[in-house]
């Protein structure tokens, strides 16, 4: 029987420790600015954006174009339906029914504009869960933590193609 846990690429050393250290880095400076700086730096599903863009950055969710509008457009998804159920009065009364239509909503536009990038998703819940009805939120925490996760994985993945070079040459 086949082991089901075995990967399917092999990875060299440099390639896991590089991608170890971005991944540490970009989420951990994200957190410090969260955790001492008083507005949110910190989005969920940067998370799940750091698998993709740090541990398979050649899969078509983690291009850049998908990355940056996948989260852009699905911020403005999610802020735009909690601002409606602010302003309506009925946010914690149709919380749910939000939290719902902005994922679909989401997925919809991404696939529609070809920038599918599934933590997207969760970017338009997590606006709708946490009351992100403000544009500041689309730019802060959203916009500056994808830029400087992709920036990250830009000197990331030129770090790896160096040690993968050297390791073949």
């Amino acid at each position: 029987m086949d082991n089901p846990f075995k990967p399917s690429e092999k990875y060299s050393t440099a390639t896991v420790v590089i991608t170890a250290i971005a991944a540490f880095v970009s989420l951990a400076f994200l957190a410090y600015l969260d955790q001492t700086l008083s507005n949110p730096y910190l989005v969920a599903s940067f998370g799940a954006t750091a698998v993709l863009i740090y541990g398979a950055p050649k899969a078509p969710f983690s291009k850049p174009k998908n990355v940056f509008f996948g989260h852009l457009f699905s911020g403005i998804i999610g802020l735009t339906i909690t601002f409606i159920l602010m302003q309506t009065g009925s946010y914690d009364d149709l919380k749910w029914a939000g939290i719902g239509l902005a994922g679909c909503l989401a997925i919809v536009v991404m696939m529609l504009t070809g920038t599918v990038h599934p933590p997207g998703g969760a970017t338009a819940i997590t606006f709708v869960m946490s009351g992100f009805g403000s544009i500041e939120y689309l730019f802060v925490p959203l916009m500056l933590g994808v830029v400087v996760m992709m920036a990250i994985a830009y000197c990331a993945n030129y770090a790896k193609k160096h040690f993968e070079e050297k390791r073949t040459a």
